[in-house]
């Protein structure tokens, strides 16, 4: 194999990309059963048989670069993704001009179009990692071999990718700085509820201690209109204060937050909270990517760059550069 990727979130699917633009054969492996790590979307079935799709990770993805905008307008021209409009919220961030796009029906629609055509294997965990003579070698729990390749490239979070490379001889410096960087974590609430939540914007950052972010998702393309449904993402803080409650308490804890918030008494017709544990980077690496062109080895992830699910296409991209030179 010309490249081994672990992670089949945006920077591994970037990676993978590029590398089979380059007429190399890549392989992505995660241990999840779907794809696009926080580009996450969950479908729930009512009790009264109804269906709500929610967007639980990222809420959307910019695009700066020409060529993922033109990879993007494609897309859209499928489908699969489209543009959304910026004169309906009071996020700041939003201000620059860049465009913003979803997954139309879901954030996986939008990672499924940027990684067709690639191989992909789900559901696969790796346990090891060994290098001899050249060749990097991944084997699971059982010492079965996953996958042997020329290159490797992790794109995991920072914690994850120093545990799978604890056997590994680094190069000098990138223990250090790999733990030098902050990802902070996010519980995720997704919320249907009676009646429709007095939200001043369908995309809202109140200014809040406890909560960052509420999303209406009925005002996503391809997101059923007759639900009020709603993913709302507690604060840094809020989510390292409770991050180790039970799923069930910290979504009680967030209902009773987001009724003090509107002034509302809300009645869930469905409330589930998801935690992330490494959600929003607060002290990134400062770089592209690490990578030793001579060992084969690259660490790629939006934790390399800044908050930014982009962040993470452009780091795995500058990975595979890197050792390919």
């Amino acid at each position: 194999m010309d490249l081994l990727i672990i992670g089949a979130g945006l920077a591994g699917i970037a990676a993978a990309q590029s590398a089979a633009a380059q007429g190399l054969h890549a392989i992505v492996i995660d241990k999840g059963r779907g794809i696009g790590g926080r580009m996450a979307s969950r479908r729930v079935v009512l009790d009264d048989g109804r269906t709500i799709s929610f967007d639980h990770g990222a809420q959307f993805m910019t695009a700066r670069s020409p060529a993922l905008i033109a990879r993007m307008v494609a897309a859209e021209a499928d489908g699969a993704v489209r543009r959304l409009d910026a004169d309906d919220t009071q996020d700041p961030r939003w201000v620059g001009g860049h465009p913003r796009w979803v997954g139309v029906g879901a954030m996986t629609a939008l990672v499924k179009a940027l990684a067709r055509g690639l191989e992909i294997r789900p559901a696969v965990r790796v346990a090891c990692i060994g290098r001899d003579a050249g060749i990097w070698t991944l084997t699971d729990d059982q010492d079965a071999v996953i996958g042997r390749g020329r290159r490797l490239i992790v794109t995991t979070p920072p914690e994850q990718a120093l545990d799978l490379l604890i056997d590994t001889v680094l190069p000098e410096g990138w223990r250090r700085r790999i733990a030098g960087t902050l990802v902070a974590p996010c519980w995720a609430l997704m919320l249907a509820t009676a009646q429709p939540l007095p939200l001043p914007a369908p995309r809202w950052r109140p200014d809040d201690e406890a909560i960052a972010w509420i999303s209406d998702q009925r005002a996503l393309p391809g997101h059923d209109r007759d639900i009020p449904a709603y993913v709302v993402h507690a604060s840094p803080h809020w989510s390292r204060v409770h991050l180790e409650r039970d799923a069930g308490g910290v979504a009680g804890l967030l209902i009773g937050e987001i009724g003090r918030l509107t002034g509302t008494t809300i009645m869930p017709l469905y409330a589930q909270a998801h935690r992330w544990r490494h959600a929003l980077v607060e002290l990134p690496l400062g770089a592209p990517c690490l990578a030793d062109h001579a060992a084969g080895l690259a660490i790629a992830g939006d934790w390399c760059i800044g908050g930014r699910a982009e962040a993470a296409v452009d780091s795995g991209r500058a990975a595979v550069l890197a050792l390919t030179g």
